[in-house]
């Protein structure tokens, strides 16, 4: 028994190397003979191609390699091309003789193209050969039931394409499982794109259904970072439940790095433009204003064009983002916490807690896309605001003292930005006392419209900043329609009442001013209209005034309709000021 159980070892163990050596031997010497095996196994069922163009070998060990060069795959997908391919085999499976395991796929120097830009590979010369020649009659040998299963794939040196050449993406390294099992496996990528280096490590894990489990997934590059962990569904509806966190994101540097659109099409070499073209369009982007595009006025206005809302339909999702820093236009917006739902169309974000360059702020947003027309609702509270902070992140000047407050309860129906605008109703509110405002920042609104009446910026003309007593600008919106129940602006030297309404839909106003300055003991007040256009209104002298009673409302009552009621600090009194000098005045005039 002892001799038996000796014998049966040795054949154990000698029988896969005597078949491996003999398999060596017979593969160095016609290593062509595994061409056509390889071609039907990788073609069987027509889904896709192959072609083999240069030399192959085997490398017989416990765990064989096929080495291949110059290989074509290519499916209604793309097409790939490696100038080198290593395929690990597990040798114990092929004792079956049903399945080939391909521990590890490694693809060295590769390149893929989308199906959009890849062009139809030439068929390999086998096939070519046999629909060159006549078929000859021949008895069909049965086709042993092999199958090919892949369980990880690597790629080094390689590039993905796609329709355009900018948007390339160049991968140094990847190795990924092919088709994740139910375990976690590991997922490595060091990649660069538009000229942005970036890496992404994780697990990820298969689930039951078209679904994924993503575990620690880290993206990273030098202008942030974001981490996902949860659930990726790839169904008819898919989309992405758990959470997203990031320390920092810089929006400015990403969208700086992308690639943008040329200025010019590039026409082939020896190819001139045809007679009467018309030349090719800027990017609007690289325009100082919009207004200065030639064309602007024959284009479809922005407003009128479909917003993405059937998007929604099409998604689900159930996302947390936790945000420590993000850079957009230049502001950092910090500590974003916000809860986000997507379910039947509908998207629900409830509540946002974010600081705002000025502070803190909380948001919230309902979206129901899959009413007719869609729905949207928006609401947000900012209580404290610093002037300084928030005024630089709209690039305005910021020497500025003192918080606003904010508060806006909004919602509209429509497919288009015009027919939100034209629903557009409730109520928004803003408010500041005992602020110091720097004189440009109150020049901004105001220049253009006192310089249009042939009014002198008197009360805020020079460097240096003006005493804010009390603003108060409260609006309530019925259908597109924006009527003012308050409009109060307080300095030392300048009061400024407000009424009237404004056509959002149209972009229309007609409100009546009251400026007042205060010119030694004496207020002047010279009563204004504003007509026409919001972006471009034309001020005229409004006679139906004559008692200046919008500048000269009371603060307090303004300031609680700003507020929608909630409290908040007082003004303080009105401190003495010896107003305009009759050489202020004049130098103002001859100005």
């Amino acid at each position: 028994m002892r001799r038996l159980g000796w014998l049966l070892l040795v054949l154990v163990i000698a029988l896969p190397l005597l078949g491996a050596a003999a398999a060596l031997v017979a593969v160095r010497v016609v290593p062509e003979r595994l061409k056509p095996l390889i071609v039907t196994l990788v073609e069987r069922g027509g889904r896709q191609r192959i072609a083999l163009e240069g030399p192959l070998r085997l490398v017989v060990s416990t765990r064989p390699r096929l080495i291949a060069e110059d290989v074509t795959l290519s499916n209604r997908d793309g097409r790939l091309t490696a100038r080198h391919l290593t395929a690990e085999i597990a040798l114990a499976p092929l004792f079956s003789r049903r399945e080939i395991v391909v521990e590890r796929l490694t693809l060295d120097r590769a390149t893929l193209h989308s199906a959009a830009t890849a062009t139809p590979a030439a068929p390999p010369p086998l096939a070519a050969a046999q629909q060159a020649a006549p078929a000859a009659p021949a008895t069909p040998r049965p086709v042993r039931p092999w199958r090919i299963r892949l369980k990880a794939l690597r790629l080094t040196n390689s590039q993905i394409i796609g329709v355009d050449p900018r948007h390339s993406l160049a991968l140094i390294e990847l190795d990924l499982p092919a088709w994740p099992g139910p375990r976690a496996s590991d997922v490595t990528l060091d990649a660069i794109y538009a000229g942005i280096p970036f890496s992404v490590t994780g697990m990820i894990a298969r689930l039951p259904g078209p679904a994924m489990a993503l575990s620690a997934v880290r993206i990273v590059a030098a202008q942030g970072d974001v981490a996902l962990d949860g659930t990726l569904s790839l169904g008819p509806h898919p989309g992405f439940s758990g959470k997203v966190s990031s320390q920092r994101l810089d929006l400015d540097a990403i969208r700086h790095a992308l690639p943008r659109r040329p200025h010019a099409a590039t026409l082939p070499e020896g190819v001139a433009p045809a007679t009467g073209a018309a030349p090719p369009q800027q990017d609007w982007r690289d325009q100082k204003d919009w207004r200065d595009q030639k064309d602007w006025r024959d284009q479809k206005d922005w407003r009128d064009q479909n917003l993405p809302f059937a998007a929604l339909g099409a998604a689900e999702g159930d996302v947390t983002f936790v945000l420590r820093e993000v850079i957009e236009s230049g502001a950092v917006y910090r500590d974003i916490a916000l809860h986000a739902v997507l379910r039947e169309g509908k998207l629900a974000i409830d509540p946002a807690r974010l600081v705002l360059p000025g502070g803190p702020a909380t948001l919230s947003l309902t979206l129901d896309a899959i009413s007719a027309p869609p729905l949207v609702h928006f609401r947000a509270t900012a209580p404290a605001l610093a002037l300084g902070p928030l005024a630089a992140a709209f690039h305005w000047p910021a020497d500025n003292a003192g918080t606003l407050e904010a508060f806006a309860d909004l919602a509209a129906r429509g497919e288009t930005m015009r027919a939100l605008l034209a629903t557009l109703s409730g109520k928004f509110g803003i408010a500041a006392v005992n602020a110091e405002l720097d004189n440009r920042l109150l020049l901004l609104p105001l220049a253009k419209m006192l310089r249009r009446a042939h009014i002198p910026p008197l009360a805020l003309a020079g460097e240096g900043k003006t005493a804010l007593r009390c603003f108060a600008l409260r609006a309530d919106l019925s259908d597109g329609h924006a009527s003012l129940r308050a409009g109060l602006l307080q300095t030392s030297r300048l009061d400024l009442g407000a009424a009237g309404t404004l056509d959002l839909a149209a972009g229309t106003l007609a409100l009546q001013l009251a400026p007042s300055v205060r010119i030694g003991g004496n207020a002047l007040v010279v009563p204004i209209r504003l007509d026409g256009a919001i972006d471009d209104p034309q001020p005229v002298p409004d006679e139906q005034q004559q008692d200046g009673a919008l500048a000269a409302q009371p603060c307090r009552p303004a300031l609680a309709l700003a507020r929608d009621g909630r409290a908040g600090p007082e003004p303080g009194p009105r401190k003495p000021d010896k107003g305009l000098s009759l050489h202020d005045l004049l130098r103002g005039l001859v100005k």
